[in-house]
C-alpha cells in the first residue's frame, strides 16, 4: 500500500459527495495527469479509529504559488463528513 497524502481539509459537496484535500511533498514534481492516474479509482482512508475503503469519483490537482501540489479527491455520497476525522492519511490500494 502506498501513501497518497495526508488530509488537511474535508468538505461536503451537496448532491456530489465529500471532498478531501491534502498534500504529499514527494509528488510536487509530478504532473497533474501522473498524480491522477497514480491515485486510481479506489483508496483507503486511515484515521486514528478506522480504515475506510472507498471509491474515487474524481481527482483534482492544483499547484500552489510555492510550487507544491494540493490534491483534492471527491468521494461518493455514501461517505459522510463524520467518517473522516483528522488526522487522516489516504492510501492507494492498487
Amino acid at each position: 500500500m502506498r501513501e497518497i497524502m495526508k488530509v488537511f481539509d474535508v468538505h461536503p459537496i451537496p448532491n456530489r459527495g465529500v471532498v478531501i484535500g491534502g498534500t504529499n511533498p514527494l509528488l510536487d514534481h509530478w504532473s497533474r495527469q501522473t498524480i491522477q492516474a497514480w491515485i486510481g479509482k479506489e483508496v483507503e482512508i486511515h484515521t486514528a479509529k478506522t480504515i475506510l475503503p472507498t471509491k474515487v469519483i474524481d481527482v483534482t490537482v492544483a499547484s500552489s504559488l510555492t510550487g507544491h501540489k494540493n490534491i483534492f479527491i471527491l468521494l461518493p455520497q455514501e461517505v459522510k463528513l463524520g467518517d473522516i476525522q483528522e488526522p487522516a492519511v489516504v492510501y492507494g490500494v492498487h
